[in-house]
């Protein structure tokens, strides 16, 4: 049975003012991300969730090949107009993933119910043959009075091994932390975001402001194909005339 939740902790103001300084900063790395690398991007907001303790896993296709914006995540487009991360599968791994609202203050939020499923929950961004996933960034929370809190959390690629990871801790009082990434897979490669507990109360974490991207763009890498063959055959003409 999930623990009720008594509405206690930082003043609404405050976590909402955290929260929106927060996202804008995510969002602020959408246009920066797609002027370096050619990126597409998603912010999963979940804002779109109205009613709590559903699993998240049973929402038909949600998080995948993200092409357009809708109440639950933004998107951004990539200099060759490849919108969100359409080539990008996520898979909400197991039943610890659920819906929650107005989440101690903070807006709506994907609950990490650890009583649901157990000490580790997991989520994986699976990603075409051409495409690498790139994870930017995330935020933990902890509803206020849960105790103090303990997550270590990794990012693990299934042909890199670990490629991130820390220990996040928060007081009884509650409240958020973000983290910034800025982690890429290879072409193909799945990447799974892993979050095990050590302390707090099992239903009392939350995840928001989920945010990755799409890399390269498949156009860019066609074109990149397109440009090194081309290169290739010049210098093979100039060899050519060398001799």
């Amino acid at each position: 049975m999930k623990r009720g939740k008594m509405k206690r902790g930082r003043p609404v103001s405050q976590a909402n003012g955290f929260s929106q300084i927060f996202k804008f900063a995510a969002y602020g790395t959408l246009g920066l991300g797609a002027a370096g690398n050619s990126s597409a991007e998603t912010a999963i907001t979940f804002e779109g969730f109205t009613t709590d303790n559903l699993e998240i896993s049973g929402i038909p296709g949600y998080g995948d090949n993200v092409s357009s914006a809708s109440a639950d995540w933004s998107v951004r487009a990539g200099l060759r107009g490849v919108v969100g991360t359409p080539d990008i599968a996520v898979d909400w791994l197991g039943t610890g993933w659920h819906t929650y609202t107005s989440w101690d203050g903070r807006g709506n939020v994907g609950q990490l119910d650890f009583n649901a499923g157990g000490p580790l929950i997991s989520l994986a961004f699976t990603p075409s043959a051409a495409s690498a996933v790139r994870l930017v960034l995330f935020e933990l929370d902890e509803w206020a009075g849960g105790g103090p809190g303990s997550i270590d959390w990794t990012l693990v690629g299934s042909l890199s091994g670990q490629m991130a990871g820390a220990n996040w801790t928060m007081t009884d009082a509650g409240g958020r932390s973000g983290f910034f990434i800025g982690q890429s897979g290879q072409l193909g490669e799945t990447l799974t975001l892993n979050f095990m507990l050590n302390t707090g109360a099992p239903s009392y974490f939350a995840l928001d402001n989920l945010t990755f991207d799409q890399v390269p763009e498949p156009s860019t890498w066609a074109l990149g194909a397109l440009g090194a063959a081309a290169l290739g055959a010049a210098a093979m003409r100039r060899r050519r005339r060398a001799h």
